[in-house]
């Protein structure tokens, strides 16, 4: 998968045993090139479509899949006739779960996929939690409660790609969840504008700066930090033209807006925890946030109470933790299973996720 982030395509290989145990086996990431980079956020910017491009783009993403999943297969000597299936969630180009009707639109040709590899694909898993009534997003609550659950303590397992999103794993066995803000995506975009860089590497630049009290304060006052769940979000919301209408009027230093960037990911997130899971008592971390160690020092400062630690210590490292989900939804997609939690997104009922493109 490539993820809010854009930074680059995360390959896993998994082992899901007939006991629901699932094993990974091996791992590849291959950074997007600056190029293809662009051409992601071009599409993904509402006043630059073009039919012509985002169809070549599609293409182009699923050629890059494929390499990345030989490269993979290669490095674990593992042949393509022993994978039972690709579950390839793609790039969101647009999420639009207020739009009437919702949409949500992720590209990544499946059919190209499946006739580069040789390998059955399972793609567009969002859709049909769409079709009845839901979100399309998050999907990992589900995931995190194969991997994390513990029957009589409530857990929050903390997703920080490029949108954060909790997954609340209820003592009593129940699920809840909702995206809860920004993680990395405002904080990388900055970074790349200000610095030239794709990210703000162990957060040593935002741990040069100050909080700025009146960004942070305009920040806070979004509305759709004060919607009740179900609710997902994406960087058509928060962008970088979303923070310039904040920083209007203000005079804030670059790495200040980068430290205040960073408090008001940790704020909304430990906000939304406060609010509705209060009893919780340990929280996971896993996505690309969990090596930022100035988010993690804050969402600590803001939430004295809980236990932190990172989804390694339950043998799945956090930056493979949500490419993983995409190869258990498939296969449980495969097997006739159902993949949404309707009292996270707001669907109907119960369905299976997913198009299944045979090899």
């Amino acid at each position: 998968m490539t993820g809010t982030s854009m930074d680059g395509v995360d390959t896993v290989l998994v082992d899901i045993h007939d006991n629901n145990k699932t094993q990974l086996i091996s791992s590849y990431e291959q950074p997007l090139t600056d190029d293809l980079r662009d051409k992601i956020i071009g599409a993904s910017n509402a006043s630059a479509d073009s039919l012509h491009d985002i169809a070549l783009l599609d293409q182009e993403l699923a050629e890059t899949y494929a390499t990345c999943i030989q490269s993979l297969l290669k490095q674990s000597g593992i042949k393509a006739d022993n994978v039972q299936a690709i579950g390839s969630h793609g790039q969101t180009i647009r999420h639009c779960p207020d739009c009437q009707p919702p949409y949500t639109i992720q590209i990544g040709n499946a059919d190209r996929l499946v006739e580069l590899t040789g390998i059955t694909v399972v793609s567009n898993f969002r859709q049909r939690d769409m079709a009845a009534g839901g979100q399309g997003a998050p999907l990992a609550p589900l995931f995190h409660h194969h991997l994390f659950a513990q029957p009589g303590t409530t857990r929050v397992c903390i997703n920080l790609g490029g949108i954060a999103n909790i997954s609340v794993l209820n003592a009593n066995g129940l699920i809840s969840g909702f995206d809860t803000g920004p993680a990395n995506t405002l904080m990388d975009h900055w970074a790349m504008r200000q610095r030239g860089e794709r990210y703000d590497k162990d957060a040593y630049w935002a741990s040069s700066g100050r909080v700025n009290e009146s960004l942070l304060n305009s920040l806070l006052s979004e509305p759709w930090l004060s919607r009740q769940p179900p609710k997902s979000t994406g960087p058509e919301l928060f962008n970088l033209q979303w923070l310039d209408s904040h920083l209007a009027g203000l005079d804030v230093s670059p790495v200040d807006v980068q430290r205040t960037l960073c408090e008001y990911t940790a704020m909304t997130l430990s906000d939304a925890i406060s609010r509705y899971a209060p009893d919780s008592e340990e929280l996971i971390v896993c996505g690309g946030g969990a090596y930022n160690p100035l988010l993690l020092e804050r969402i600590e400062h803001h939430l004295p109470d809980k236990q932190l630690q990172s989804s390694e210590a339950f043998d799945m490292a956090p930056e493979w933790v949500e490419a993983s989900m995409f190869a258990w939804l498939a296969w449980r997609t495969l097997n006739g299973l159902p993949g949404n939690v309707p009292t996270v997104t707001g669907a109907s009922h119960e369905v299976v996720l997913g198009a299944i493109h045979p090899a």
